[in-house]
């Protein structure tokens, strides 16, 4: 049954059960235009102040202008450009389906993965960008879809888009409460990078000791962050130690599984976890793995494979990507946390690497690969092209800076709360994005009404 059926100051309609004084329109009849870029290839110039930009351009409400988007000539940009302006959306309809973007770059050729829609003088534009991002206007579009390797959805379909309309003055209204919403996530957005960016730059700094934690350094007669240099290529903080990666770590058996034979889905036939490559690259996002929260491990779909004797990880072992297609994603590591009993393994493209040595505190040496001379110098030993690898001996020989285990502890501490209040205001953001997300498909639809429209 529908939210809305046979509720006091509801109608039925085309569209469904809305409020009364509310209307039902094919996106067309609201529209001066709807139209789509142009069919052909444009010809290219080498740079201009004119671009040719299709769907995948459209991205978190705007067009996106980057260094791969091709630019043309102005001659190119007066011979092919549609009519554009400040009441146009703009709409991905291949490929990726249902991107929504304010028209905010006025010289573009749009290919024919965009379509343009030009809200006439009853229709807030805002409104419509909303009502376009709703979940009945995905659920209408994805009914409408032709295609099989590529999906299309074609302009009859976009102009037939039925449309519950309120009255101008609630259109506005109801856009100006998503604006709100929307200027909120922005600013908690930016917040979360400000303080990823002071947590990064507090972790160079304390990782290289050029900033050292009260009770570390004065005590040996040093101003804060003083430096002895040992040699000319070397400075190491005072108290801090110079040794070989291999001096500290052993190298631990891994075991290398296809994504294939993996799965972050509950099975019955398992219990053996795998870390794969891929994820320590694309899923997990800090330098420490807490498995008491994540929950996206994969395990194997079967164990029948498996070597008669494993070599399971423990609390505080590293786990190191040792192949990467990203140059900045060489040498990314990660360090388990809260492994409790589960069984897991290194897996497809990994090192494991395990202190053996007790000259590393927990919680430190995820942090420590972070560090930029540290990183810069797994970069300078990868070898490849256009897909990167360490190797073993290589690594075995890096130098790593230690400082004593007790200030290891402290800026373990210091840099593990500013990631749980980062992880705190990214959840914070993400039951935002929920809750307007909730919003915005209710009002559209008046299921929800703002108080000064209710009846």
């Amino acid at each position: 049954m529908h939210k809305n059926e046979n509720r006091p100051g509801y109608k039925n309609s085309k569209v469904g059960w809305i409020p009364e004084e509310w209307y039902s329109f094919p996106l067309k009849t609201l529209t001066s235009r709807i139209g789509d870029g142009i069919h052909t290839t444009p010809d290219y110039v080498e740079k201009s102040d004119y671009y040719f930009i299709n769907g995948n351009n459209l991205v978190d409400g705007r067009v996106s202008i980057s260094e791969q988007t091709k630019c043309v000539s102005k001659e190119e940009f007066v011979k092919h450009h549609r009519e554009l302006g400040f009441r146009t959306l703009l709409l991905s309809i291949n490929g990726t389906i249902g991107s929504v973007a304010y028209f905010n770059e006025e010289n573009v050729i749009l290919g024919k993965s965009a379509a343009y829609i030009n809200c006439g003088d009853h229709l807030d534009k805002t409104f419509a960008f909303n009502f376009l991002n709703s979940q009945k206007t995905n659920s209408f579009f994805r009914g409408e879809l032709t295609g099989s390797t590529i999906q299309n959805l074609s302009l009859a379909s976009i102009r037939l888009l039925p449309v519950s309309l309120p009255p101008l003055p609630e259109q506005k209204a109801i856009a100006r409460v998503l604006e709100c919403w929307d200027r909120g996530i922005v600013n908690l957005e930016l917040k979360i990078v400000n303080k990823r960016n002071i947590k990064n730059g507090l972790m160079q700094q304390l990782l290289s000791g050029k900033l050292r934690l009260p009770g570390f350094g004065a005590e040996l007669g040093m101003g804060n962050g003083e430096l002895r240099i040992l040699n000319s290529e070397s400075r190491i903080p005072e108290g801090w130690e110079s040794v070989e990666l291999g001096e500290v770590f052993d190298f631990v058996s891994t075991y290398a599984f296809s994504r294939e034979c993996l799965t972050t889905e509950a099975i019955d036939n398992s219990d053996i976890y795998n870390i794969h490559y891929g994820d320590i690259h694309a899923t997990y996002t800090g330098p420490i793995l807490d498995l008491a929260k994540e929950r996206r491990v994969p395990m194997l779909k079967t164990s029948d494979a498996l070597p008669d004797k494993l070599e399971f990880l423990q609390e505080g072992d590293l786990v190191m990507a040792d192949v990467s297609e990203d140059y900045e994603g060489i040498g990314a590591c990660i360090e388990l946390k809260n492994l409790a009993n589960k069984k897991l393994t290194g897996g497809l493209h990994t090192f494991v690497m395990r202190d053996t040595s007790s000259q590393t505190a927990e919680g430190f040496r995820g942090y420590m690969f972070n560090e930029y001379r540290l990183a810069k110098e797994l970069k300078r030993i990868a070898t490849g092209v256009s897909v990167y690898s360490l190797s073993k001996t290589n690594l075995a020989k890096i130098e790593l800076l230690l400082p004593p285990l007790a200030e290891q502890q402290s800026i373990t501490s210091v840099l593990w709360g500013a990631d749980e209040e980062i992880a705190a205001l990214e959840k914070k953001l993400a039951l935002w994005k929920e809750q307007k997300k909730y919003l915005l498909n209710n009002l559209v639809t008046g299921t929800i009404r703002l108080p000064e429209f209710e009846l």
